[in-house]
């Protein structure tokens, strides 16, 4: 019968397999678009992959490294979105990805019972599953949302991450 630790360890590992998987998405998408695209917001009211980059980082320090891990609660979450003077590629991939290491860290020595204890994060009581499950799906769905407007701005000229190689993975016959 798994342990509290063995289930601990196998969620945490599950969601730092996930975490990763987007940031190479992501990143498979930030290297096909020039500055310009990636801060290019598609309407008024919507926002740039370069802003998704900078909140995805936001939202993980307050979830995952503070909410999960205990480090103190610095976020600016209205600064994520006024971001107007485009940072290059290039850092917006460093940051995000000194940022997930942190999270890793914090996932990987999560102890099972502090876990279920509850935690202020944004305004909200909540277990340490609760937190981590949030931004983990929170990166989820913007690393759609990034292919998705990837897609939209290159168009043909869009490489894709991943294609069926063989009739088991879905490869038309």
């Amino acid at each position: 019968m798994p342990t509290a630790i063995d289930v601990t360890s196998a969620v945490s590992a599950e969601m730092i397999r996930c975490l990763n998987g987007c940031f190479d998405r992501i990143e498979h998408c930030v290297t096909q678009l020039s500055d310009a695209q990636l801060w290019r917001r598609p309407g008024p009211a919507m926002n740039s992959i370069g802003t998704i980059l900078i909140h995805l980082g936001g939202n993980v320090r307050q979830h995952l490294i503070s909410g999960v891990g205990g480090a103190a609660d610095v976020r600016d979450r209205p600064a994520e979105f006024a971001e107007r003077d485009p940072v290059p590629a290039r850092q917006l991939l460093a940051d995000l990805r000194s940022t997930l290491d942190e999270a890793i860290v914090a996932l990987d020595q999560a102890d099972p019972e502090e876990m279920l204890k509850p935690r202020r994060v944004q305004g909200q009581d909540v277990s340490g599953w609760q937190a981590a499950v949030h931004s983990v799906s929170h990166f989820y769905g913007h690393t759609q949302e990034i292919i998705c407007l990837t897609r939209q701005m290159r168009e043909e000229e869009y490489r894709f991450y991943w294609t069926p190689q063989t009739a088991e993975e879905g490869k038309p016959t």
